[in-house]
């Protein structure tokens, strides 16, 4: 019988994290991919732990088996649940004193709605897949601290 792996139980616990500040704070992951594969991890992790503690899961082959459901099953909930990712069209301010922080004007093209939402946000960039937002109000922006771009990146592809 497999003994249970304490290694499972950090994956699990790195990626709920991980997962639970995507859905709770102002962290955002702002790829799709590893947002599901945080997922992905952090359910198939769970449902080892489990299975392990019951002693169901007593072989390499059920073990692959659950990351084949699980994989499946966060495919499903991609395809039907996701409604697209925010993509930076213009960069309106980027802060003198750290290059990582900018003011960007973003628009989501939802799947199945006609149209895009905007928004613009504060972005602090953290890896090339995560950041944290904030709602700015760019009336009241202290002009000192941030320096003018109007940088446009068309991450939409928009004519």
């Amino acid at each position: 019988m497999k003994k249970l792996n304490p290694s499972i139980a950090v994956i699990f616990v790195i990626s709920i994290s991980i997962i639970l500040l995507n859905r709770y704070t102002h962290f955002h992951i702002n790829d799709y991919r590893v947002h599901f594969f945080f997922l992905f991890f952090a359910a198939s992790s769970l449902v080892i732990v489990i299975g392990q503690f019951f002693k169901k899961l007593k072989t390499n082959w059920s073990i692959v088996t659950v990351f084949v459901l699980i994989g499946i099953l966060c495919g499903l909930k991609a395809f039907f649940t996701w409604g697209g990712d925010w993509k930076t069209q213009i960069v309106l301010y980027k802060n003198i004193e750290n290059p990582a922080k900018t003011i960007n004007y973003q628009l989501r093209g939802d799947r199945f709605a006609f149209g895009y939402k905007k928004r613009v946000v504060g972005i602090y960039r953290l890896a090339p897949f995560m950041e944290w937002t904030t709602d700015i109000d760019t009336l009241h922006l202290d002009k000192t601290k941030w320096k003018k771009l109007d940088l446009k990146l068309n991450e939409m592809k928009l004519k």
